[in-house]
């Protein structure tokens, strides 16, 4: 799949779970995890949040930024992918058996390391970090199917393929993941904050951006809702409006 497609496809219909990777160095973006949650949520795709390299001083900030997340019952893993590969290996089985994993994240999150470690037979070409940029050298640049097993390599169902037990599908480092199959007013319902508070709104068909007596806002008013959070609605919300004034 071309990278640009992500923009405006859904998740496949075969996947039975995320793994979303994040990282403090370089620091992930929350509009991205909030763009994949999103879908995900949308196509009804369990999601596991990664943070990798939790071994480093910047793994602080990025655990901070997760608190939202944390929040809304999504779980997190904490590995060092480079530092504790045994470790890793351990924490991560029980998570990915059974399921058809996608790998997302950006650049320099640590994909194809992960991919490395727990499929050896598929030797993806692990990228360096831009110290410049803060940002990973993207060296994935189309979506590759893996058997957990690693027994076949890429792409080559193992013997009796309808019993494998797990699989991975890596994808390209990605800066933006688009939503315009999602409609503006199916924003609250999608993001678990905003949707614990749609029952206290005195409008019926309230968007949660001006009007009086609406739930969420006061939620958060209250910090109940991260500021973060609701910045990101507001400007989703601007974005799907402005793609449906051009469909």
């Amino acid at each position: 799949m071309r990278q640009d497609e992500w923009r405006t496809k859904s998740f496949a219909a075969n996947l039975d779970h995320l793994l979303f990777m994040v990282a403090g160095e370089p620091m992930f973006s929350e509009a991205q995890l909030t763009r994949a949650l999103i879908a995900a949520e949308d196509a009804r795709i369990p999601t596991t949040l990664l943070l990798n390299k939790a071994d480093l001083p910047t793994a602080d900030a990025a655990r901070e930024r997760l608190r939202p997340y944390t929040a809304m019952g999504l779980t997190v893993l904490e590995t060092s992918l480079k530092r504790d590969a045994d470790g890793a290996r351990a924490l991560l089985t029980p998570c990915l058996a059974g399921r058809t994993t996608l790998i997302l994240g950006a650049s320099g999150m640590g994909k194809s390391t992960l991919i490395n470690l727990m499929v050896p037979a598929a030797a993806a070409q692990v990228g360096e970090i831009s110290q410049a940029l803060n940002a990973g050298k993207h060296t994935t640049t189309t979506s590759t199917w893996f058997w957990l097993d690693g027994l076949a390599g890429k792409d080559t169902p193992p013997p009796r393929a309808e019993q494998a037990r797990a699989a991975l599908i890596d994808s390209p480092g990605f800066q933006e993941f688009g939503l315009m199959h999602i409609a503006p007013q199916q924003l609250p319902e999608l993001m678990p904050d905003f949707r614990a508070h749609l029952g206290d709104c005195r409008f019926y068909n309230c968007t949660h951006r001006h009007e009086p007596g609406c739930g969420v806002r006061a939620a958060a008013l209250r910090g109940d809702i991260s500021p973060s959070r609701v910045r990101l609605y507001e400007g989703l919300w601007e974005e799907l409006e402005a793609g449906q004034r051009k469909a």
